[in-house]
């Protein structure tokens, strides 16, 4: 399988490069700028802007899925998340491409749903002018307003930089409270996972360790 990969300098991008190329996919990674880290041989690099069309276009070009871990940087001043969603998924409409996994936070969207109700509470007090948080919430729109008959959305619990789990799971009947979390591998794994045998189309699912 080729697998386009968009956020794959973040750290879950690096552990999911790694479970991707132990499966035997080959992989097509976008870069802001040129990577310093050694990559797998069946790995090609394209360095460009999340706002560039030719850029996005040439990651997916030839791709069979395309995953996207996009996030906010600790100093960011400017949403960008859902644009590039956007220009994301309306290339792939015209690529004729399908299969869409979508990591995004476990606060982001309409439903609540998978949420305790002290995840719930904290969601609804989300304030109206996080600006990264609207974005987040507008990513989600435009991936289920798609019309891709094969989107996943992936909403995990804390990221964390353990090991693989045996006990990490990824459903739709996964609970999220506020000591919820999953390690970046675990969760990479279980993107392969679904990327390999696809359970989750159309569907927003959790993610955690039990």
């Amino acid at each position: 399988m080729i697998i386009a990969v968009y956020g794959a300098s973040s750290r879950l991008g690096q552990q999911f490069i790694v479970a991707a190329a132990d499966a035997g996919h080959s992989l097509r990674l976008h870069y802001r700028s040129k990577p310093s880290e050694q990559l797998p041989e069946n790995a090609t690099v394209i360095v460009g802007s999340l706002a560039d069309p030719t850029a996005v276009r040439e990651v997916l070009r030839g791709a069979d899925a395309a995953v996207v871990m996009l996030g906010h940087k600790d100093d960011a001043r400017v949403p960008y998340i859902a644009a590039a969603m956007k220009l994301i998924v309306s290339t792939m409409q015209t690529l004729n491409q399908s299969r869409l996994l979508v990591v995004t936070s476990a606060m982001a969207g309409d439903s609540t749903v998978g949420l305790t109700m002290k995840i719930r509470t904290l969601f609804a007090r989300r304030s109206a002018h996080d600006g990264m948080m609207e974005d987040r919430d507008e990513q989600e729109r435009s991936v289920r307003a798609s019309g891709l008959d094969g989107w996943t959305v992936i909403k995990p619990g804390t990221l964390t930089d353990g090991a693989v789990s045996d006990h990490a799971q990824m459903d739709t009947t996964v609970s999220l409270g506020a000591g919820s979390q999953v390690s970046r591998a675990s969760l990479a794994k279980l993107l392969v996972q679904e990327l390999g045998a696809p359970k989750f189309a159309q569907q927003a699912v959790y993610a955690a360790e039990r």
